[in-house]
């Protein structure tokens, strides 16, 4: 009896170390948030000299990634480490707070509940190292200029006054971050005057990167009071980064020079009276082609623009690779044109022909505009243009064809530099039908009339389907979609919108948007889509 007792409760031992511990399934799944309990200190305590804050909650918690995601203002730069005791979270500082000073510690999401991962909402922990608590606030929203859209989680700080402030090198004394409607608030800050910035700060070290970061900044000096106003900033890119050479591509049969930044324009000046083809193959490469007969070495003196109009010049030795065997490898000749093949045409259009070499000679009246069986126009009969690399060429021409329009380019029609030569090549266009196609009119409400203004239609990815430079606007042929209209104010009338530059205090050309998306249909003409802008803009 004894011995059966002795086996069965083994057993149970046994089996019951083994047996695999489970989370109980079913029931309401726990959506509640870990709350805070108490603060060490607690909640806006004056006069604190401690360098331990301890956070204890109702439950469980877990960290995460607490380094990223506390926000301790004003910086601190004092390095703390963290532990944590199931229901509690201890914060110990290296380094006693600043006398005199309001801190505010916002955690974000970075404490957690153990078995959902429910965040704690809006735990933010404020004390002062002072006899009072600092009261200013300054409070907005972030969004970026060329969509309208609101900008998540950039950085938004308040900096001290100062002739040599670099935002590329000072962090800012207070910050905080934007939400996902944009929004942002700085609380508890002292009560003075301060420069307003915000960037993307994609790397999280609170220092502005020009090269692909968004800035935004008001010019003049805010005040952090108690009842202050809303600011909105608007965020743009610009790339202030010095212009320069970042490496050299030396071939056989072409020199690329690559650029450390996208550029505008080029313009070459062929030191010993040389020449040779070249193009900007794209915004940060441009290649120069090797032609017989040319010395061993060609120096070629560079002004190069980029997109804020910042030039630099650049003396440059064109040197390319000796041949091996006796045929040179070519890279392929190629086509492209605008609009894309099978893209409708208009009774009046204007066409590009785009090629990736310059071309050194363009039979004209054997390449033909097919329009039916019986009519075939040559292209030396259209108006032409070429650019100065002549690798782009623009045609101005006029169909009256009931179903397509074809460009016929016979082999050996055209042929570049190179001496290559395209195959047989044909690019069909339907003719476009009115009826499948709408219109949009208006006008720009309080325009000024001394001030040039660009209006663009943009789609739903902000795509640009058709702009005008007027007060006054009519978009033809325009698909059936969404669309919406932005107006940009070309303050120095060179046709296109111009970023701003931070470190100069520089702000972008303003951008107004009509507020609301509008569908267009087939055969619909809207009239009066007018965009308002704000008075004494």
């Amino acid at each position: 009896m004894f011995r059966t007792f002795l086996i069965a409760v083994i057993s149970l031992l046994i089996f019951g170390r083994c047996a695999q511990q489970v989370t109980p399934t079913g029931g309401k799944k726990d959506s509640i948030p870990p709350g805070l309990l108490e603060s060490n200190p607690v909640n806006k305590t004056l006069n604190f000299k401690g360098k331990v804050v301890e956070l204890f909650f109702d439950e469980y918690v877990i960290v995460d990634n607490i380094n990223q995601k506390l926000v301790i203002t004003p910086e601190a730069d004092n390095p703390y480490s963290y532990k944590l005791n199931g229901q509690s979270v201890r914060l110990t500082f290296k380094n006693e707070f600043k006398d005199s000073t309001t801190y505010t510690l916002n955690f974000g999401d970075a404490i957690k509940d153990f078995a959902e991962k429910n965040p704690a909402k809006n735990l933010k922990v404020v004390f002062s190292t002072g006899a009072t608590l600092d009261s200013g606030r300054v409070y907005g929203t972030l969004k970026d200029i060329r969509t309208s859209k609101p900008i998540f989680d950039a950085l938004v700080g308040l900096y001290n006054i100062s002739d040599t402030l670099d935002i590329a090198k000072q962090k800012p004394y207070y910050f905080s971050r934007t939400d996902s409607s944009g929004n942002f608030s700085i609380e508890n800050v002292q009560t003075r005057n301060y420069r307003l910035i915000a960037v993307d700060d994609k790397n999280r070290n609170m220092l502005y990167n020009a090269k692909d970061e968004r800035v935004g900044f008001l010019n003049n000096e805010i005040s952090a009071g108690a009842d202050s106003v809303s600011y909105l900033l608007d965020m743009f890119l610009s790339d202030n980064t010095p212009l320069k050479v970042q490496r050299t591509l030396p071939r056989v049969n072409n020199y690329a020079i690559v650029f450390n930044k996208s550029v505008e324009r080029v313009a070459v000046n062929f030191v010993n009276k040389d020449s040779l083809p070249y193009l900007l193959e794209n915004p940060t490469t441009l290649k120069f082609f090797n032609v017989e007969p040319h010395p061993d070495s060609t120096i070629v003196k560079l002004t190069v623009t980029d997109s804020l109009g910042a030039s630099a010049e650049f003396d440059q030795k064109i040197a390319f690779q000796a041949q091996r065997g006796k045929e040179r490898q070519r890279d392929p000749f190629s086509i492209s044109t605008e609009p894309e093949s099978n893209k409708p045409l208009t009774t009046d259009f204007r066409y590009k022909f785009v090629f990736n070499k310059p071309v050194k000679k363009l039979g004209a009246d054997n390449i033909v505009l097919i329009t039916d069986s019986l009519t075939h126009e040559p292209l030396s009969t259209f108006p032409q243009t070429w650019n100065a690399t002549h690798n782009e060429l623009v045609i101005t021409a006029k169909s009256f064809a009931k179903d397509s329009v074809k460009w016929d380019l016979p082999k050996g029609s055209i042929i570049s530099v190179e001496g290559d030569t395209l195959p047989k090549t044909l690019f069909k266009h339907p003719h476009l039908n009115e009826e499948n196609y709408g219109q949009v009119q208006g006008r720009l409400v309080n325009a000024d009339p001394a001030v040039k203004y660009i209006v663009e239609l943009i789609d739903e990815q902000f795509k640009v389907i058709a702009t005008q430079f007027s007060n006054t606007y009519t978009f033809r042929y325009i698909p059936q979609g969404k669309y919406q209209l932005r107006a940009t104010q070309d303050l120095n009338g060179n046709g296109r919108w111009d970023t701003g530059e931070a470190k100069a205090g520089l702000q972008p050309e303003p951008i107004f948007f009509m507020p609301d998306k509008f569908l267009l249909k087939a055969n619909f003409e809207l009239n009066d889509i007018n965009i308002i802008l704000p008075k004494n803009q």
